[in-house]
């Protein structure tokens, strides 16, 4: 038997499926999975969800995630049997290829306090405010004297 190596099975149902149709397609991957002496991993169910595009006429659908740990023909089996399900209006299988990484944790910086006479390089703040230069200044408009206001008759 070749190696075994980490998948994530998703595949969307039919939203109108009964609860028992739901079962039985995880069922049987379970048991594809067990068959080929893969393992199980993880199982989520997503439970229903918008869609981003119609699928078969669909809006909705009701999502179903497996991690499992099994060999490429296994994968091959699990593919071949999501296709034939009708209830199933989409699939993917991938392969996981970062479960093993940890995350590289990066230590805080802290900022030490300066020594004793010297200064900090200053921090950028705000600017004094010059006039932005103009191309062409506008003419400006002689002052005429305000007339009096006169009474109509």
């Amino acid at each position: 038997m070749s190696n075994l190596l980490k998948y994530d099975v998703i595949y969307i149902m039919d939203p109108n499926a009964s609860t028992e149709e739901a079962a039985a397609i995880s069922a049987k991957v379970e048991q594809i999975v067990a068959d080929h002496k893969g393992t199980v991993l993880k199982k989520d169910d997503w439970g229903k969800r918008r869609l981003a595009y119609l699928v078969q006429k669909h809006r909705e659908g009701h999502y179903i995630f497996f991690h499992l740990q099994i060999s490429t023909e296994t994968v091959a089996e699990i593919t071949r049997n999501l296709r034939l399900m009708e209830k199933v209006i989409k699939f993917q299988v991938v392969k996981d290829t970062i479960s093993h990484l940890k995350a590289k944790v990066k230590p805080v910086r802290v900022k030490a306090p300066a020594p004793e006479g010297v200064h900090a390089p200053k921090t950028a703040g705000p600017r004094p405010s010059t006039p932005a230069p103009t191309s062409s200044p506008a003419p400006a408009a002689p002052a005429t004297p305000a007339a009096p206001p006169t009474a109509n008759p």
